[in-house]
């Protein structure tokens, strides 16, 4: 999460482009980075003409403008630079740029996909005074989406529940997690979630905290739970392993600043 006092959101610059603007360049779902060894997010001046024309603002980091594009189709990387994927760069960029680039991917992406409107297909415009496009036809607004998610660390005295999804890095392990459904409470999908990934049966769930995760808009909501009942059950449509583990015998963990880490950094200081 970006501290409050370093970023400030923002819907339109008051200023110029600048060449000390951070430009958090896309194609598809990788990023544009600079010094591919130790990754950051590149300036407008390094990025020079591969910047685009139209361009999404995003706020100012440390009082530094922060736009959002994405690159030209067809177009190749800038020498110098890198393409990589955003999710395995969670942990190898910084905590506030990996933060700020998830927000950005969001927005831009959001901005791609809602340039015409939903309901008459006339061509939207931005606004000034919202994050939103508007439909000059019908007066129909899109605004940015939010998916909620939940995610929780569910335990059984000195042991934590944690699994394995086939698309995590080798041997990591991390909590469960998954979206709620329409009309469903966030609490209503913790249990739910549990019950079909797991089989087992849960506490009432405790609120812990939450975090923007952008794969592919979401907002996780962070909540804690005890094992109530139950033996596991694997889904192997949903994960590749399950297990009970003890602190002493924890597999590999997901980077520190996530929530899953968070809520198990929580559960080790207890």
């Amino acid at each position: 999460m970006l501290p409050a006092m370093d970023f400030a959101p923002a819907i339109r610059r008051p200023d110029d482009p600048a060449d000390a603007d951070l430009v958090v360049l896309f194609a598809g779902a990788a990023l544009v980075v600079a010094d591919p060894d130790a990754p950051r997010l590149p300036s407008r001046a390094e990025l020079g003409a591969h910047v685009p024309g139209d361009t999404v603002h995003v706020g100012r980091l440390a009082g530094v403008a922060v736009e959002a594009a994405a690159l030209a189709d067809g177009a190749a990387v800038p020498a110098g630079f890198a393409l990589e994927p955003l999710r395995p760069l969670h942990g190898r960029l910084s905590d506030a740029h990996w933060a700020l680039a998830g927000r950005a991917f969001q927005l831009a992406e959001w901005d791609r996909t809602h340039r015409f409107c939903g309901v008459c297909g006339t061509a939207t415009e931005r606004l000034d005074a919202e994050r939103a496009r508007a439909c000059p036809a019908c007066g129909y607004r899109a605004y940015p989406r939010h998916s909620p998610a939940v995610i929780m660390l569910v335990s059984r005295g000195d042991e934590i529940l944690l699994g394995r999804s086939a698309h995590f890095p080798p041997g990591m392990h991390s909590t469960l997690a998954g979206f709620v459904d329409p009309g469903e409470s966030a609490e209503d999908a913790v249990r739910r979630e549990v019950r079909e990934e797991a089989g087992i049966e849960i506490t009432e769930p405790r609120w812990f905290g939450s975090q923007s995760w952008p794969f592919p808009h979401s907002l996780m909501l962070g909540f804690t739970a005890e094992w109530a009942s139950g033996d596991i059950q694997l889904d192997p449509a949903e994960l590749e392993s399950l297990g009970w583990f003890t602190r002493d015998a924890l597999p590999v963990l997901p980077p520190p600043s996530s929530i899953a880490r968070r809520l198990i950094d929580g559960w080790l200081g207890a």
